[in-house]
């Protein structure tokens, strides 16, 4: 049997799969330790707000068509989700956070294993559940969906959005925990300077 993509599709799935190569690299890279950067720190999150932005637009879109302007009541939980895990996740990652200079001279963080398992089960359960209920098109945004969309798709599509904004408030406090977590950090001794040489 041959399954034949779209244009559209292709592109859908190409695109997941570098998505997911990368979260995956990433928490891959959190275990073994990563290079602390407050900047890659900060630029990752900030793409992950605006692709939950773009997402959470497209479904009040959708949902206003459906449902009028009740629909505004779904800024409550999109803004407040992230919130409350980022919140949550900040202090507990600021605790086991662990740091280590290593020989090439880097400073690295390391998370405990549970950590960015979770953000990767989130993830991938958002996308596994987007898939099956709008096909490999809706994995970048999920819109446009049926217009009007059902009250059912709705839903499925706020939930996505939720699983997304879960796992969007870890990635938020997980930069911050470990930011917090290094700036309390002592600082490093540094051996003072070697007695000049004898001169002859």
């Amino acid at each position: 049997m041959t399954v034949t993509l779209s244009s559209t599709e292709t592109s859908a799935l190409v695109f997941l799969a570098l998505f997911v190569f990368l979260v995956v690299r990433r928490t891959i890279r959190q275990l073994r330790g990563a290079p602390y950067s407050p900047g890659r720190l900060w630029v990752f999150a900030g793409l992950y707000v605006l692709l939950f932005s773009a997402l959470a637009f497209t479904t009040l879109f959708a949902a206003v068509s459906t449902w009028g302007t009740d629909a505004y009541v779904l800024l409550a939980p999109y803004v407040a989700t992230p919130c409350i895990a980022a919140f949550l996740a900040a202090p507990y990652v600021e605790r086991v956070v662990r740091f280590e200079r290593r020989e090439d001279g880097q400073l690295y963080y390391r998370l405990s294993w549970h950590i960015p398992v979770l953000y990767l089960v989130l993830f991938t359960a958002r996308f596994v559940a987007e898939i099956v209920v709008f096909g490999l098109a809706g994995v970048i945004v999920s819109f446009p969906p049926p217009s009007p969309p059902t009250v059912t798709d709705l839903g499925i599509l706020i939930g996505v959005d939720l699983l997304f904004a879960v796992s969007l408030g870890l990635l938020v406090g997980r930069g911050i925990g470990v930011y917090e977590a290094h700036r309390t950090l002592p600082p490093e001794t540094v051996p003072p300077p070697s007695p000049p040489l004898p001169s002859g």
